[in-house]
């Protein structure tokens, strides 16, 4: 698997325990673009690829702000730098809305999450860098609890 395919699974993870199995090509062709324009803008190490990977982040904020960007072009994050729960409700119900076992693993799983919005991120402003660092660690820590890794 090549590394920008592995980083687009780990960027977009919420999407992707909600595929595992499915006929997805056109959704990753989607997503790799997107994280390859966003690679262009923020830049990572190798390292950094390796955390990510690994399901960490560097400490140095760049991998955050790859994923605030590919958040923010897949509608799961908006332009004040929040997780969007309509933007997440909206792109696993144009894959899942033929499974509703899927879609309800989905929703309960948006839900674990969404109390990232409350926490308190005032070192990036709008950018989401950080708050997109809380995203993908929620998701690291809450996936296994839905059965979903």
């Amino acid at each position: 698997m090549s590394t920008v395919l592995k980083l687009v699974l780990c960027a977009f993870i919420f999407i992707r325990f909600f595929v595992q199995g499915d006929p997805i090509d056109e959704l990753k062709q989607t997503y790799m673009n997107i994280v390859k324009e966003c690679l262009t803008k923020y830049p990572v190490t190798s390292e950094e690829m390796e955390h990510m990977k690994n399901g960490t982040l560097s400490k140095s904020g760049q991998a955050n702000c790859l994923l605030a960007c590919a958040y923010r072009k897949t509608g799961m994050m908006d332009e004040a730098g929040m997780l969007s729960l309509e933007g997440v409700n909206k792109a696993t119900g144009m894959y899942f809305s033929n499974n509703p076992e899927k879609m309800k693993k989905a929703e309960e799983f948006i839900e674990a999450c969404k109390g990232v919005n409350e926490e308190e991120v005032n070192d990036d402003g709008d950018k989401g860098c950080t708050r997109a660092a809380l995203i993908f660690r929620c998701t690291i820590e809450k996936a296994p609890g839905f059965d979903l890794i």
